[in-house]
């Protein structure tokens, strides 16, 4: 019995995977690039979420008994998602386990329209519901302002964001995946602490030996900033609705699902700015 994983080159998906391997649990990584994109030599199969001829693919590599879903970057997704559970079940497939966010709820547009759709199908599911990724950080556009500038650009202000790591996620969605019996719920994923980017800001200067400011930014400038750095007008924009949303405090929140899930707590901010320092020090 396999467990597939869908968005198989994502932050997530390819920790999962390492996970599995180390508990020698068959699974099968699935992207548009395939196999060119799989690390470590990991099965993988080509799955695109706009070409449904890719779908049947993904259950010609043995038995799916669970999969691992990450919203795709495409106009309305919960449609071909829905889709794809319909077809999955037909399958065979019990189980899904569903990478959704924070403002996700039952049938509202977005992955809350998969989440209901778990639910009318009757399978067993299980929705993450992670804050902001510690990794994000990490990514080519802040490893350049963290480690050339020293500077964090957001329209958060004083918003405060309980961080959470990659790894924090992938675990709790390994039991989500592997425990006996279901959870059928959702759980807030979230970090150990709830910080300000001035916060970070704060952890990362002392970590890198020097000052690193958060510089904060109105709508209009932050916007214009991300779009002068080559994201899209759209993207852009996307992403400065989410940290303005932040800025009101909407990623707020306290819990404990990951120690309660995994057994372990959640990793701090600290320990993953000390694990990823030589990243900004060769910016």
């Amino acid at each position: 019995m396999t467990i597939l994983l869908l968005g198989g080159t994502g932050k997530t998906a390819t920790r999962l995977a390492a996970s599995l391997a180390a508990a020698k649990k068959p699974f099968l990584l699935a992207s548009r690039r395939g196999p060119d994109a799989a690390p470590n030599g990991y099965p993988a199969v080509k799955f695109d979420w706009t070409a449904e001829s890719t779908w049947s693919s993904v259950f010609e590599h043995g038995q799916v008994e669970a999969v691992y879903m990450m919203e795709p970057q495409v106009s309305q997704p919960w449609v071909p998602m829905k889709k794809f559970v319909d077809h999955a079940k037909e399958k065979g497939v019990g189980r899904f386990v569903l990478c959704a966010g924070t403002s996700a709820a039952i049938g509202k547009d977005g992955m809350g329209r998969v989440w209901e759709h778990f639910i009318k199908s009757g399978v067993d599911y299980c929705v993450l519901r992670p804050s902001w990724f510690m990794e994000n950080l990490i990514e080519p556009g802040l490893v350049y302002t963290i480690g050339k500038l020293g500077k964090i650009f957001t329209a958060t202000q004083d918003g405060k964001i309980p961080f959470v790591s990659a790894d924090d996620i992938a675990d709790v969605a390994y039991h989500a995946l592997t425990v006996g019996k279901s959870y059928n719920c959702d759980f807030r994923v979230l970090g150990p602490e709830i910080l300000t980017y001035d916060q970070v800001a704060e952890i990362l200067s002392k970590i890198l030996g020097r000052k690193i400011e958060h510089v904060k930014l109105d709508e209009t400038a932050r916007i214009q900033g991300l779009v002068q750095a080559g994201v899209s007008d759209y993207l852009a924009r996307f992403l400065t609705r989410i940290e303005l949303l932040a800025s009101e405090d909407l990623e707020k929140a306290t819990g404990d699902a990951v120690e309660k899930i995994t057994g372990h707590l959640p990793k701090s901010f600290g320990t993953f700015a000390e694990e990823n320092k030589a990243v900004w020090m060769t910016a």
